[in-house]
């Protein structure tokens, strides 16, 4: 069977908006359950949660601009390619935050402010709670995106039989 070029480029378009989908889904989760954790009042309050969404989207974005040569090589999550995905997504986002977080210290930067943050703003600041922050992300955002990813091609190839 060929599949023509405009038949690829959809794909590849789709796959594309499905782990952007995913990310944005993920990103919206995390900032709904970070928010719960850090208020402190009963009342539901929109700035917090409107800042925590900015801020991960901030650095969620680039690093998915990052993952998207594997969203644009890698067509379906079947066999040995799912670890690939899986790990590839899940591990971008701390290890882009810890070579960031490298370059600053090699910069000339307090690797105590760069790492655990400033004292005045607890242990939620720093690169070393970013990096678990991204961990939680990357890991949501990509067990998603690999979910749908196999639920397309399972549909398709029943389609095509």
């Amino acid at each position: 069977m060929i599949i023509s070029g405009t038949s690829k480029l959809i794909n590849t378009l789709r796959r594309i908006s499905l782990s952007l989908g995913s990310l944005l889904f993920s990103v919206t989760l995390f900032t709904l359950l970070f928010g719960l954790f850090l208020r402190s009042q009963g009342l539901f309050r929109a700035e917090p949660l409107l800042f925590i969404l900015r801020f991960t989207m901030i650095f969620a974005l680039p690093v998915w601009c990052l993952y998207l040569p594997f969203v644009a090589a890698l067509k379906d999550a079947e066999e040995r390619r799912i670890w690939t995905i899986l790990f590839s997504g899940i591990l971008i986002g701390p290890v882009s935050l810890g070579l960031w977080g490298l370059i600053l210290w090699l910069r000339g930067g307090d690797p105590h402010k760069i790492w655990l943050g400033d004292p005045l703003f607890g242990v939620l600041g720093g690169i070393a709670a970013a990096m678990i922050y991204a961990l939680i992300v990357g890991s949501s955002a990509t067990s998603l995106y690999v979910i749908a990813l196999r639920v397309l091609h399972r549909r398709s190839a029943t389609a095509r039989s």
